[in-house]
């Protein structure tokens, strides 16, 4: 096994009164009730109702914080579509934004830097956002499968991404999304396809990507089944277009695909850096998930094997990425 430091319908009108609340900060002693531990890593507390079955610690907020760097190298930004439009500022209104499953916050944090005129709000099922956020920011606890505070049509900006594990059905933030978001505001959702790819210029690209790669076709067609077990619906990367067109709520919609290499085999030298990044991504994301592939019944020998031939394939065969889907709809 390599080192993982080598080289992601109908609109329900509920939530109407849910804008004004009374928010209490958290004392330190509190935190840890956030959390439980399993074999050495933290995950969410029991008690939550959110599905997400992966650790929330500071080996997987790396990961995370890894690949918002590489993201936003590949995309040269932290959004698409007309996001300074949305947030330009305006007389009398106020503009607000919010991230969904925000972890450290560092999209977050780097939006209010851009947008000083927007309040930002960044949530997350734990707390482990930055402690000392700037004065257009402010983080709060929220598990995603509950509907948000906020009231129908006052959001200007709602951002999602590598959040399809939060929810069982990723219909609920789709709704959740319609019902919050201003007529002319925009969604913002990025989701890691969960499969086997070749770079669509390799001759690889053209068939079936399992031929060349077995090991890790056979991971990720078993994937869904893995999750499914915690009551989550995969795929959704591919869908999330689909989804916001037949919820009638949404125009401007627009599916951008980027191709991030896993490993160093292109030519060109940023590409190359992206892709030793990636890799060690990817291998995080193996092993935090391997627990629940154990709990779904594999066996610790079947696994090593599939792992084992899944390395094999990623450090020794060029061409490979991960397809990152990135879409950007404004409510209508």
């Amino acid at each position: 096994m390599p080192s993982e430091d080598d080289e992601p319908d109908d609109i329900q009108p509920h939530g109407e009164e849910l804008q004004d609340i009374d928010l209490e900060e958290i004392r330190e002693s509190e935190f840890p009730g956030y959390f439980s531990e399993r074999d050495g890593r933290l995950y969410q507390a029991d008690t939550v109702t959110s599905p997400y079955p992966l650790p929330v610690d500071t080996p997987e907020n790396q990961r995370h914080s890894a690949l918002h760097k590489a993201l936003k190298e590949l995309i040269e930004n932290n959004y698409i579509g007309p996001v300074q439009e949305v947030l330009a500022l305006q007389e009398g209104q106020e503009k607000v934004a919010i991230d969904l499953g925000c972890g450290i916050g560092e999209w977050v944090m780097e939006m209010a830097k851009e947008f000083p005129q927007v309040s930002f709000y960044g949530l997350d099922v734990v707390p482990i956002a930055n402690r000392y956020p700037d004065e257009n920011v402010q983080f709060e606890l929220h598990d995603i499968t509950e509907p948000l505070r906020w009231a129908n049509s006052s959001v200007d900006l709602l951002h999602a991404r590598s959040i399809f594990m939060t929810v069982r059905d990723y219909s609920v933030i789709v709704q959740e999304a319609a019902r919050i978001i201003k007529p002319g505001g925009i969604f913002l959702s990025g989701e890691w396809g969960q499969f086997p790819a070749f770079h669509p210029v390799l001759p690889e690209a053209r068939g079936n990507p399992g031929d060349h790669v077995p090991g890790l076709d056979r991971f990720y067609r078993m994937l869904p089944d893995v999750l499914a077990r915690r009551g989550i619906i995969s795929p959704v990367a591919s869908t999330v277009h689909e989804r916001l067109s037949r919820s009638g709520a949404f125009t401007d919609i627009h599916e951008h695909v980027y191709y991030m290499p896993i490993g160093p085999w292109s030519p060109d030298p940023m590409a190359q850096t992206l892709g030793k990044r990636n890799r060690v991504a990817l291998t995080k994301f193996m092993n935090a998930i391997r627990p629940i592939f154990v709990a779904a019944g594999v066996s610790e020998g079947e696994l090593e094997q599939l792992y084992n031939e899944c390395w094999t394939e990623m450090f020794g065969i060029s061409g490979l990425v991960s397809v990152y889907y990135l879409v950007s709809a404004r409510k209508i």
